[in-house]
Parts: structure tokens; sequence; C-alpha cells
């Protein structure tokens, strides 16, 4: 049991209004709760024009708008608030009218782990079961494995099956860490495990900085098989665009480090007054 843990599971979404709803829904949340854990749905939304919001607010999720575009980017947003003078940031930065939920700000402070899911309906959300259980056992991060698990007919393409196969046979030898499946859209992380993560993606390469960073971190990755679902409409991700850019991600990453800038630049006031108001903050949480 683990009583007062909670699990974030957190989805990013981009129009996704045909399945928003049965991946929430498809939570685990009654056996996770069983467990001792609190739950919290996020939706990190890449400004949907379709009732993305809508349903996922009817479903009881919480709300996180992001600033710009790309999935990488609203990722990287929303992992800074694991820090509590980035949650006082963005709430004071907050405008009227904005459709964000301001729980949805504080939610990583007090959880104990993060489920990252895409939206997609791809990924069925009760697998999200086995990454906690994977993460109890002691693993830092833990990848939804396609390839350790089965691949519906008609979901996948023969240039992505090979391309991901490449793409994380690449990640392996680069990091010399395992793992068979780099571009999962599931992640389970333990949430110090985001401390030190050095993140400057802004699209689908922010899989392989994970790993990148996780792997560059001595973190303990492990992967749990699950079945990959054929998706309702179309795909945001050009196939050899996205695989460059992964590919490009993975080598200058084994390199370099990542840009430490900002997700949103702040004013030297606004960095001044949250600075006074995480005070407050961080010995609650730290």
């Amino acid at each position: 049991m683990n009583p007062g843990a909670k699990v974030v599971v957190m989805i990013p979404a981009l129009n996704e209004e045909r399945c928003i709803g049965e991946v929430i829904d498809g939570i685990p949340t009654h056996e996770l709760k069983s467990k001792g854990y609190e739950v919290d749905v996020i939706v990190v939304d890449g400004h949907s024009t379709d009732r993305t919001l809508e349903i996922a607010k009817e479903k009881g999720a919480k709300l996180f708008t992001q600033h710009g575009n790309g999935k990488g980017f609203g990722m990287r947003q929303f992992f800074q608030l694991r820090s509590p003078q980035e949650v006082v940031l963005k709430a004071l930065s907050l405008k009227s009218g904005i459709d964000m939920d301001l729980g949805a700000l504080s939610v990583l402070l007090d959880s104990k782990f993060v489920i990252m899911l895409d939206g997609d309906g791809t990924y069925p959300s009760r697998y999200i079961a086995d990454v906690v259980t994977a993460l109890e056992k002691g693993y830092d991060v833990v990848l939804g494995s396609r390839f350790k698990g089965s691949i519906e007919k008609g979901s996948m393409t023969r240039l992505n099956y090979f391309g991901n196969i490449m793409l994380s046979q690449m990640a392996s030898l680069l990091y010399l860490k395992r793992v068979t499946d780099l571009c999962t859209g599931m992640w389970g992380f333990d949430t110090q495990a985001l401390k030190n993560m050095r993140l400057d993606s802004t699209h689908f390469d922010i899989e392989a900085e994970m790993f990148a960073e996780s792997a560059k971190n001595g973190l303990k990755i492990g992967e749990v098989p699950i079945k990959y679902l054929n998706r309702e409409g179309e795909s945001k991700l050009i196939p050899m665009e996205a695989g460059f850019m992964i590919l490009k991600k993975l080598v200058q990453r084994r390199y370099m480090t990542a840009d430490r800038a900002q997700a949103e630049p702040v004013s030297e006031k606004e960095s001044s007054d949250a600075t006074t108001l995480a005070q407050q903050w961080v010995e609650g949480y730290e």
C-alpha cells in the first residue's frame, strides 16, 4: 500500500476529440487507488480546435494549455512545474480567460510517479498499472514497449516499423543502455528522476531526449510490454522528417548538453516576485 502517494497521468493532446474520452476512461484509477495512490489526470493541450478540452474536462481531467506549438514544447512546460518557483511564475503569468485549471499547476509538487500517455488512443491506458508496478520495483524510468508486446495489424507502416527499430538500436549503441522502443508514447517516471533532466526539444524528438538524459544521468531504465492499437484520425507525425529529427537529437545529446533556456521567458519583476513567494512552497515540497 502507498497511502498518500500520488500518480499523475499526463496526456499530451492536439485535436483528439474522437478518443480522448476513451483514453481517460481507460486509466485504471480504481486499481491504483486500491494500492493507496491518489490519481490526477492532466491533459496538456497543444491548442486544440475541436472538443478535446471540453470532453477532457467532462471526464474529470485537469487542463494545461501550452504556449507555442509542438509536443516537446508542451511537455517541457509541464515538467517545469515540478519546481515550486516555476509554479509561482506560471500562476503570476496567467491571464484572465485562459483555459487552464489552476489546480493543474501544482499537481507535480507532491507526486510520486508521473505517467505520460499519448492521447490518440493507440496506447491502451490499462498498461499504466504495469508501468507503476515497474516503478515500484525501483526503476526510475519505464517505457511501454510495443516491440516487447504486440502491434495491431495496420497500426504501423513498414517504414515506421523498421525506422523505430533502427532508432532504438542506434540509441542502445550510443548510450550503452538497451532499449527496444525509443519512440513509444507511454512513459513512466519517478518524479525525482525529472529534476535533473535538461530538455530543449520542441517536437517529436522529446522521447529521444528523455531517454538520452535518463541514460546520461545513470537512471535505472526499464520496459514493460504493451499492445499498440490503430488510431482514429490522422497522425501528426511525418515519418522521414521525424526520423531525422530524432536521430539528430540522439547524436547531439550524446556529446552535448541541452540549452537550459526557459520554455517561456519571464520578466525580472516576475522572477523576483516568484522567488519571494516560492520560499513558502519550497519548505513544504522539497
